[in-house]
């Protein structure tokens, strides 16, 4: 069953028109539907995201990092020369950068 699933996310095949070898498509769809609303499909990811992170040598949940970056004016003087680039506009002042962890 699960080799079908697989088959149709892969191809975007309709559960209709499934190749022959794969038994009738009402059977399969019974299996996915029942799986889905188990959580099945949840867990199997669960479980295949935190065996990728052990294999890698990683803590099993990832820790949460925030990138986050403004432009701050730095003058009010007019003759000020200084210059950013902040979203294709030229903005007077620099960028501060913050990583949260």
């Amino acid at each position: 069953m699960i080799n079908v699933m697989i088959y149709i996310a892969k191809n975007g095949r309709q559960w209709r028109i499934l190749p022959t070898g794969f038994g009738p498509w009402q059977n399969v769809y019974f299996y996915f539907r029942k799986w889905k609303l188990e959580g099945i499909f949840k867990e199997l990811i669960h479980y295949l995201h935190e065996s990728v992170r052990k294999v890698f040598g990683k803590s099993v949940s990832p820790r949460v990092e925030l990138i986050d970056y403004r432009s701050v004016r730095t003058t009010h003087h007019r003759d000020s020369r200084e210059y950013g680039i902040d979203g294709g506009k030229k903005v007077k002042g620099r960028k501060e950068q913050i990583i949260y962890v």
